[in-house]
């Protein structure tokens, strides 16, 4: 075996197995969602990935070889599902973990991949939606931004195969034989720096102040406010929204893709929208 695997590895494939959508056809809109991204990030090869125990199984694929599957050995997607970030290797060639992978060395040749988990709920991550090419490429923080939104409407898309294969809107099923655990689908999008910094305005906090509320480092919230929710690990954003939530402040997000803040007070809601409006 020459991939890692994460610590929930069992749980994560007991919620795969449960959604039956293993070995499934195509889905047109998904589909659809690849031909964007090849488009909008100018790649020769776009897959939607699940993350079988041996094996990949393409659940959608543009690009790059027919087949429908692909093992798990020396696949990248193996490091995007470890985490919540999107994973870059602007050049597997320049890249020490990479540089010596079959899939570089070899057909197909891989240089650039971009992939971002398929999170349904917190820590399981079915597989991923990644973006290849065989040239290098730089990639910015607002095309990680776009990625991850894309990678959202795929998660949609697979939350709509669950309902019509189950029939109703929560699966309850025994993770572990004795435990019943709903399968539901994380459905909000990490706040943007914007917002955070919006946020912070409202309740008139120093960012000395969100730290301790959040029980993170004071350099944890600068580096979310000066390079956005993906500078940090997950759990800290997690941590800040709680830390606003307790206050009676909600990141916004509105039909039209215009993000904001919210915050309960007797008047009703008090908005602020974002400066930047992000398509997804």
């Amino acid at each position: 075996m020459h991939f890692p695997l994460s610590p929930n590895e069992s749980e994560r494939l007991a919620a795969l197995h449960k959604l039956e959508i293993l070995d499934t056809p195509s889905s047109p809109a998904i589909d659809r969602i690849c031909r964007i991204a090849q488009r909008l990030f100018d790649v020769s090869m776009v897959h939607v990935t699940l993350a079988d125990t041996h094996r990949y199984f393409f659940k959608a694929r543009f690009g790059g070889s027919e087949a429908t599957e692909i093992p798990r050995d020396y696949a990248f997607c193996n490091y995007t599902i470890l985490h919540d970030e999107v994973f870059v290797v602007p050049d597997a060639l320049a890249d020490q973990t990479f540089s010596k992978n079959p899939h570089v060395m070899g057909h197909p040749f891989l240089r650039f991949y971009a992939g971002v988990p398929l999170t349904i709920r917190p820590g399981i991550r079915l597989g991923a939606f990644c973006i290849s090419d065989v040239r290098p490429h730089e990639f910015s923080q607002y095309q990680t931004t776009l990625l991850r939104g894309l990678g959202r409407l795929v998660v949609d898309e697979i939350w709509l195969h669950h309902l019509d294969v189950s029939g109703q809107v929560e699966t309850q099923f025994h993770a572990t034989g004795s435990m019943e655990q709903s399968l539901d689908f994380e459905t909000w999008i990490l706040p943007t720096s914007a917002q955070i910094r919006a946020a912070r305005g409202l309740l008139n906090w120093s960012i000395r102040e969100l730290a301790e509320a959040a029980n993170i480092s004071p350099a944890s919230v600068k580096r979310m406010e000066i390079s956005g929710e993906l500078s940090v690990r997950r759990t800290s954003v997690d941590a800040v929204v709680r830390a606003f939530e307790q206050y009676g402040v909600q990141f916004t997000r509105e039909p039209d893709g215009t993000v904001g803040v919210a915050r309960k007070s007797p008047l009703g809601d008090v908005r602020i929208p974002e400066e930047t409006d992000y398509p997804f």
